[in-house]
């Protein structure tokens, strides 16, 4: 019997999708105002990165016609680096055009150290960065386009970077509160956005120097990918999108790793040995790349991460390890832990507070004393009746007893057979109840001063 079930054709019927309209500028800076203000809502302010070039000056001109659509507070922040002879004229004309726009602009002198170990380049980069996170805003937004992520992929990929490094720049970077909304704009796009709106802009003529790597890539060799390949840069960006995943998951992978350590331990300035010894060597270096970040650390050249990992796992448990990481800070390892630790630390001041009934105290070296009022623990609150709390720095000479079961000894001695590392000890904030020791920190409060089960007594938290 023949079936009724017609035959397949080969002919697609389909209706070709109609063409959109290509969003125009101000449309992509609000689409991506509004994907970020769905999942980050704290967009109340925001600060441009105004240098005066067409970048910094069409991104300007967008987010002040974003605010007849959007409620937030605009200014600019313009870095005086003074490298250039043009430097004042460059003030000038962002001071004329954002009194022109009615916003406020923050003007930056800053100077480039002697000794420029990230080359000129750098350390003026890392400045300007330095001056505009100290702004307070909700945003710093940033005009970096996809022709900039190509240049900074190339130079990567020259430099031998990973996958953080070719995943180049994030359109959002959360933990700085960095927005760059042009990053899939192309140069030509910002331009002529530019011209059609008869904007005015500086040139900085260091741009046309090609002994800077960025200028080389842009003036000499993107032009010849280009020449050959068209869509290079759409290429370099989609590859860095996928890069930036990869990292993702890397960072996730780290996570994961750290999960049970950072559960239990609140410091995130020091790493257990033993967390990773039973990781492979790479998922081990994927750990320490991720804590060195999550610690606001340079990353480390492949050789130094290296040999990193092969010290902190090879040397003996009372071995003294000091890796230099930088010029501000090492790492250090004290028995079973590795510590980032100030190169220069210097001598604790000798200091005395007197509490007032404050909940958090900063101690003189940046260290937090929290005080809070719980039942049965902490510091038996009838002695403050008729004394007075003070917080003092180790002077030494100090007694202790923290239970009835364990002799009263020296403070020096009860450091020293702690776990506590050597440079940590100095700074140890002590609290004294008239002149008597009440507590310390990672040892408790004295038998003297504990309060009983039903009694109130003030906790303090280090």
């Amino acid at each position: 019997m023949a079936s009724s079930k017609k035959p397949l054709s080969n002919k697609v019927s389909a209706t070709a999708p109609k063409k959109t309209k290509p969003l125009s500028l101000l449309d992509v800076v609000e689409k991506s105002f509004v994907s970020l203000s769905t999942s980050h809502k704290k967009m109340k302010s925001m600060t441009v990165a105004l240098s005066g070039g067409v970048d910094s000056v069409v991104l300007l001109h967008l987010l002040h016609q974003l605010q007849k659509r959007q409620n937030f507070t605009l200014k600019a922040s313009h870095v005086h680096h003074g490298l250039s002879k043009n430097a004042d004229k460059w003030v000038k004309f962002c001071e004329k055009l954002c009194t022109k726009l009615s916003i406020p602009l923050d003007v930056n002198y800053v100077k480039l150290p002697q000794k420029k170990s990230l080359g000129i380049e750098g350390e003026a980069r890392q400045l300007r960065y330095e001056k505009l996170l100290q702004t307070k805003t909700d945003l710093v937004v940033l005009a970096h386009h996809e022709d900039d992520q190509a240049e900074t992929f190339l130079l990567q990929l020259i430099r031998g970077a990973g996958v953080k490094g070719l995943s180049s720049m994030a359109h959002f970077d959360n933990s700085r509160r960095l927005w760059r909304p042009l990053l899939n704009t192309s140069r030509i796009d910002i331009e002529s956005y530019a011209k059609k709106h008869k904007l005015k802009w500086i040139e900085d003529e260091s741009n046309q120097n090609i002994d800077f790597d960025r200028n080389f890539i842009r003036s000499k060799v993107l032009p010849i990918l280009k020449n050959r390949f068209s869509h290079i840069i759409k290429v370099i960006s989609r590859s860095s999108s996928h890069l930036a995943e990869a990292q993702h998951l890397l960072d996730d992978l780290a996570k994961v790793d750290l999960k049970s350590y950072l559960k239990s331990n609140k410091y995130i300035h020091k790493l257990n040995v033993k967390t990773l010894d039973k990781l492979s060597n790479a998922r081990a270096k994927n750990v320490l790349r991720y804590w060195l970040e999550i610690n606001d650390q340079l990353m480390p050249s492949k050789d130094l991460l290296d040999e990193l990992l092969r010290q902190v796992l090879t040397a003996k448990k009372d071995a003294t390890i000091k890796i230099y990481l930088s010029k501000e800070f090492e790492i250090r390892r004290y028995q079973d832990e590795i510590y980032i630790v100030p190169k220069d630390i210097k001598r604790q001041e000798d200091y005395e507070i007197v509490w007032a009934g404050e909940s958090e105290i900063i101690l003189p070296n940046g260290q937090k004393l929290k005080f809070k009022r719980v039942k049965g623990r902490g510091i038996n609150l009838k002695f403050l009746d008729d004394k007075k709390l003070k917080i003092r720095n180790r002077q030494g000479g100090e007694f202790f007893k923290p239970d009835s079961k364990r002799p009263t000894k020296k403070i020096k001695q009860l450091l020293h057979e702690s776990d506590l590392p050597p440079w940590e000890r100095e700074f140890l904030p002590l609290i004294f109840i008239g002149d008597q020791l009440a507590f310390v920190p990672n040892f408790g409060v004295d038998i003297k001063f504990q309060p009983k089960p039903r009694e109130v007594g003030l906790e303090v938290i280090f």
